[in-house]
């Protein structure tokens, strides 16, 4: 009885808000591994919930012409927790791929993220972040 009432159940786990600006944009416009198929990957960065000072960062290919193809994107930051880099493999074919989430050690405050593919071979992104 107790559990239709809700009495004992946990909330479900949310993120705090992570205010953030980025300057060019969240999208790497990218050839891909050795096919030189064009594709389109998106970033998006949240704050990892109940754990201070982690961003989750998720990865998602929109697809590419030419493909199946793929990508390995280099995320880099520096934040409290000092300069770090992690790398994360996505691909695709013509449609939309899986999402990968990255978790990133960054640190609390403010901290500046980029994402390019690796070896670079299109644009890049970057945020500024208040990590919480």
């Amino acid at each position: 009885m107790s559990a239709a009432l809700g009495v004992g159940m946990a909330a479900p786990a949310q993120a705090d808000p992570l205010p953030q600006v980025t300057t060019v944009g969240t999208t790497l416009f990218s050839f891909g591994d050795a096919k030189f198929c064009a594709g389109a990957i998106d970033v998006a960065l949240e704050a990892a919930p109940r754990r201070p000072g982690h961003v989750l960062a998720h990865v998602t290919p929109r697809g590419y012409l030419g493909g199946p193809c793929g990508n390995q994107v280099k995320l880099g930051w520096v934040g409290s927790a000092g300069p770090r880099t992690q790398d994360v493999w996505v691909g695709a074919g013509a449609t939309p791929g899986e999402t990968v989430t990255a978790d990133l050690w960054v640190g609390l405050g403010p901290a500046k993220v980029m994402a390019a593919s690796w070896p670079i071979k299109g644009t890049f992104a970057e945020w500024y972040l208040l990590v919480p």
